[in-house]
């Protein structure tokens, strides 16, 4: 796999990486809503220092991150009921 060089801002500070070509778009998405993020909260808040900015977009991401991983398992369960019910019931009718 190709890998390429890009810079991305983030708070004003720029950072060179070098990544895969195929993760190029989600690493500009992503350095986009992070911006995106903390564009936001130094607006609603009296927040200036970017360590804090920072923190509070680790924290957002993070909590939106955690509730998505969880409706997923939530999801997985309650298809794998599901599956055991069909299984159980393709059982008995094959009895």
């Amino acid at each position: 796999m190709s890998k390429l060089n890009i810079k991305l801002s983030i708070s004003d500070r720029l950072y060179p990486m070098k990544v895969d070509a195929s993760d190029e778009e989600v690493m500009r998405k992503s350095s986009q809503k992070i911006n995106t993020i903390i564009k936001d909260f130094s607006e609603k808040y009296a927040v200036k220092d970017n360590q804090d900015l920072l923190a509070m977009c680790a924290l957002s991401l993070s909590v939106q991150l955690e509730k998505k991983i969880k409706k997923n398992f939530d999801n997985e369960e309650s298809l794998m009921q599901e599956l055991t019910l069909i299984d159980d019931s393709l059982s008995n009718a094959l009895k």
